[in-house]
């Protein structure tokens, strides 16, 4: 059980619900013509697979390969690394006097939900790192509901302030009313305010007079006062004793940092989350220790700039080398950051094991509209240095950002080929009016919102083309889905027994197979015959790993 020995909890925290785009839903959006297909579905032809006349994601095709085979490996997924966010928010309330549980995911755990309810917790609250919709959160707040309609239901994180900042109205109030939760926390950081919230629950006050929640009065949702956390890394730093109990596995995640040392153009996560704060190296060696002891094996660090400042990353490497845990990293990496050799060894040295660049372009021009702070020829460096020494190297682009045209996609294409990282991933571009770039939107000529705009030099519907056109014409590098296996699904595949040249097979393998893979190979006129025999060879790679048992076994409903 996830949860301190006796008594009752004052709040139970939810982690993550799987709650993709239905089956349904996909095979009812692919009767459209590919040019109606909405931005969201066109992506998923080139992360759903086709297998058996099966639709899957990556690791679900993975785990149906193996069970056709008599393999009792259950159900892989990266569900099975323990969400952070959980685990700190658990840790947060511990550490100020409130006894917490957790349940890392809803979608496979609900047994130990169900006994954790069984003992009527002061509180649930349930986090939205992950999510885009309120659908899971739907879903898991009418589960509770269900089970006992009288505990109270707090929801904050990333989808709450996506919907408050686009602000107050009937808009944000049918939303909120549809998630149904009866706290909302609107904060970037949040857990001070989870807190206050969990206390005044506890104690029988007005919950609605914490600042930075909304609560319902007769007339709508109510929005108290705003008052902006700023949470001392240091003293929220997570005590991994707590955990040691809990089964969390031998891959964890932990951060150093809190927010963004840059401001790209496409980026309003700085603003968000305000300025970067960092945890001192004493923090960051107790925390390793701790995790070292529980035997962890391998640490993704979420920092969004690891490696800056280069003077203190240099320090964490060495503080790592002089106390040799045992543990591999893997982190984002900022390649403009780290122009020695040297730089490398010590990574190499002190564990690192894969890195997240976030290129974004492979053209000059876009690059310096982003406001990247790196040049091309600072990512042909790092890709080099990486690649010298080992180190798992994915690359992530954006496609469509003001600037791009079908030369600079044509410069990403040569860039992919010619460094050949092991991973790429293309995520079409989102326009938020958030971000920098929106303030020079007449420079621009930009227009929309969301998934669709268009600019100067693009629209969002020939961005979509162009992006398929990275998918096909890329052969330098394996394609990385962007849902149900990313970059954070490396170490966790690590972990199940795979090598990273496995890895990189798998996702050569399982590229035809996809829905863009198919109608490339129909259109090519070798469809059916082509797709048969990939389906094959992508059984057998499957079925012949040699992979740990997998945490879950199948998806428990209500």
């Amino acid at each position: 059980m996830n949860a301190p020995a006796g008594g009752r909890v004052d709040c139970l925290v939810i982690g993550y619900s799987e709650s993709d785009t239905s089956r349904d839903e996909l095979a009812a959006a692919l009767e459209l013509a590919d040019d109606d297909l909405p931005p969201p579905i066109r992506s998923l032809l080139r992360t759903t697979i086709s297998l058996g006349g099966d639709q899957y994601g990556y690791l679900e095709a993975l785990s149906a390969a193996r069970a056709g085979s008599g393999h009792d490996g259950g159900v892989l997924t990266v569900s099975e690394l323990p969400s952070l966010g959980t685990l700190y928010l658990v840790n947060y309330l511990e550490s100020h006097g409130h006894p917490a549980a957790f349940v890392n995911s809803f979608t496979f755990q609900r047994a130990e939900l169900a006994e954790l309810l069984a003992q009527r917790p002061r509180s649930v609250a349930i986090t939205t790192t992950f999510y885009l919709a309120p659908a899971p959160v739907i879903e898991i707040v009418r589960h509770i509901r269900a089970v006992d309609p009288d505990i109270p239901v707090i929801v904050g994180g990333p989808l709450i302030d996506n919907y408050c900042q686009a602000g107050a109205g009937p808009t944000l109030d049918r939303v909120l009313d549809r998630m149904g939760a009866d706290i909302y926390i609107w904060e970037s950081q949040g857990e001070a305010t989870l807190q206050r919230v969990v206390s005044a629950l506890v104690d029988g006050t007005d919950a609605g007079s914490v600042p930075n929640v909304l609560t319902r009065d007769g007339t709508g949702w109510r929005l108290s006062a705003r008052r902006p956390e700023a949470n001392d890394l240091d003293e929220c730093a997570v005590r991994w004793e707590r955990f040691a109990g809990s089964g969390l596995g031998p891959t964890l995640s932990m951060r150093t940092a809190r927010s963004c040392a840059f401001a790209c153009a496409f980026c309003d996560y700085p603003a968000r989350a305000g300025g970067l704060a960092l945890a001192t190296i004493d923090t960051v060696e107790r925390e390793l220790a701790a995790l070292a002891a529980m035997g962890v094996r391998r640490v993704a660090f979420i920092d969004d700039t690891f490696n800056v400042p280069a003077r203190r990353f240099k320090d964490l490497l060495r503080m790592m080398v002089r106390r040799d845990f045992g543990i591999e990293w893997f982190s984002y990496f900022r390649c403009g950051h780290a122009r020695e050799p040297s730089v490398y060894d010590l990574m190499y040295e002190s564990g690192c094991r894969g890195v997240l660049l976030g290129i974004e372009s492979g053209d000059d021009r876009v690059l310096a509209a982003m406001d990247k702070r790196a040049t091309v020829a600072d990512y042909r460096y790092g890709i080099e240095q990486l690649r010298a020494r080992g180190i798992f190297t994915h690359a992530s682009f954006v496609v469509g950002f003001p600037g791009e045209t079908d030369q600079t996609v044509d410069n990403t294409i040569d860039f992919l080929n010619s460094t050949r990282p092991d991973t790429f991933a293309v995520n079409h571009w989102y326009y938020l009016h958030s971000t920098p770039v929106h303030r020079r939107a007449p420079e621009h000529q930009l227009a929309g919102e969301g998934y669709t705009w268009s600019h100067r030099t693009m629209d969002s519907r020939h961005a979509l083309d162009v992006a398929d056109r990275i998918f096909a014409e890329v052969d330098g590098a394996a394609w990385m889905p962007v849902t149900g296996l990313d970059f954070w699904g490396v170490p966790y595949l690590l972990g199940k027994g795979m090598s990273a040249a496995e890895i990189v097979r798998f996702l050569e393998l399982a590229k035809p197979l996809t829905l863009a893979g198919a109608g490339l190979a129909a259109a090519g006129g070798t469809g059916p015959g082509r797709l048969a025999t990939a389906e094959r060879e992508f059984r057998t790679y499957c079925t012949g790993l040699g992979l740990a048992p997998a945490r879950y076994h199948h998806p428990q409903r209500s």
